[in-house]
């Protein structure tokens, strides 16, 4: 049986040109079917005339004509809600085609849209590929000009290198031609050695001069020890010079053995201190028979310090054993300055709590730690060309704050101060 919805799903399933010739088919068919069906339906319609029921109105059969009527106007019903459905369909196929016009232009904008995404796209790429290029370019260029400088550095440095070695070839031809001048100079000159080195308030330093610096050890006082031999063995009536430029003090047996030379030399030997000195080089400048300083030069004096080990016995024995042998050679300094030993340790405590009496060199001679003190000091005995330090060297310099001191001899003990280096004892 035809039906409106086997149109719809012939719709769906073929197409609508396609489904609008199917349902002309289906009229026609649907027409050779319903008019018997109308027809007959009319003849049951209009029924037999019956005369049974008084109350009811005769019935009339329908005549041919009207049967005829009938049917032609029901085929004309039929023919009008064809007609009807043909136009619906027909307008279905317009809006259908609109339908399909507007999904072609919405495809034909989708890929004009798309192509020129593609197109952004590719431009994007492009524009990101010559910014990689340009960065790239960028570094190479930059690496370039950091060679470039970097050559032109090396470039300088070498000349520069080049310039200093040529001058320092020029000062050692220099410095040796003033050499043999000053050497001449020296030779043709008569060095005199007065007992008394001061003329016109100023102290002569002879070429009679050992140099004495740092800590006081077994090196400093063999040194000292046998270059006050070797002078008294050339001249045993000319002065000698111990020049102290600074010194903390030291090993005390090392200082007893430079005070021992001293006092055995036949020469009189003078202790000069331009800096400072402390400790056991402070004794060593006290107990000379003549030692010269400048108004601003530091003298310390103290306790001698030691490290013990060992039971209470033992610790008892070296401490006694330390006392013997420090005051064996401080008593003689008490007595220089005209103290007692008590006494002097006494003024020491004084002072500073710490008993590291110091002063200066204009109080010191006062005190009567020192002898003389002198505004001017000249060197008379150069005769040689002093050695410049290193070029390279001589900014590196670095003053240490720890200096590991060599291990005592036995009975030995430390007399020296240095509050701004930590001396590690082994």
């Amino acid at each position: 049986m035809w039906s409106f919805g086997c149109i719809i799903q012939d719709l769906r399933k073929k197409g609508f040109k396609e489904t609008i010739y199917l349902t002309n088919k289906r009229v026609s068919s649907m027409l050779r079917q319903v008019l018997p069906i109308c027809l007959m339906f009319s003849l049951l319609k209009a029924g037999p005339v019956s005369w049974d029921n008084p109350g009811q109105s005769p019935s009339f059969k329908k005549t041919p004509e009207t049967l005829k009527t009938e049917v032609e106007a029901e085929l004309i019903r039929a023919k009008l809600d064809l007609a009807s459905a043909q136009r619906h369909w027909q307008q279905m196929e317009h809006i259908s085609e609109i339908q399909k016009l507007e999904a072609e232009e919405k495809l034909r904008k989708a890929k004009v849209e798309g192509a020129l995404i593609n197109q952004d796209l590719e431009n994007a790429e492009l524009s990101l590929k010559v910014a990689i290029a340009n960065a790239q370019a960028n570094v190479a260029s930059a690496q370039l000009n950091q060679k470039r400088e970097e050559f032109e550095a090396e470039t300088k440095l070498a000349l520069a290198q080049a310039a200093i070695t040529f001058e320092k070839i020029a000062r050692i031809g220099e410095i040796a031609d003033l050499q043999k001048k000053w050497n001449q100079i020296a030779i043709n000159k008569q060095i005199s050695y007065p007992l008394d080195p001061v003329v016109d308030g100023v102290l002569r330093i002879s070429n009679r001069r050992i140099s004495f610096n740092g800590v006081v050890n077994d090196e400093l006082a063999k040194d000292v020890c046998e270059r006050i031999a070797f002078y008294n063995a050339l001249d045993s009536q000319a002065p000698i010079f111990i020049v102290i430029d600074r010194s903390p003090g030291g090993s005390v047996m090392s200082g007893y053995q430079i005070l021992q030379a001293m006092e055995a030399s036949r020469a009189p030997v003078y202790v000069v201190v331009k800096g400072y000195a402390a400790s056991m080089a402070a004794i060593i400048t006290t107990l000379a028979n003549r030692s010269y300083v400048y108004p601003q030069t530091i003298v310390l004096h103290h306790q001698a310090s030691t490290s013990l080990s060992g039971n209470n016995t033992q610790l008892a024995q070296q401490l006694k054993w330390t006392k013997v042998w420090c005051d064996r050679i401080f008593i003689k300094v008490a007595d220089k300055v005209g103290l007692s030993l008590d006494e002097f340790v006494s003024r020491m405590y004084a002072a500073t709590v710490t008993g590291d009496w110091k002063v200066l060199g204009d109080e010191a001679v006062k005190l009567k730690w020192v002898t003389h003190v002198v505004e001017r000091m000249t060197e008379e005995g150069a005769s040689t060309m002093p050695t410049p330090p290193a070029i390279e060297n001589a900014s590196l310099k670095v003053a240490t704050s720890r200096q590991e001191l060599p291990p005592l001899n036995p009975f030995d003990v430390w007399w020296i101060y240095d509050p701004t280096t930590e001396f590690i004892l082994r």
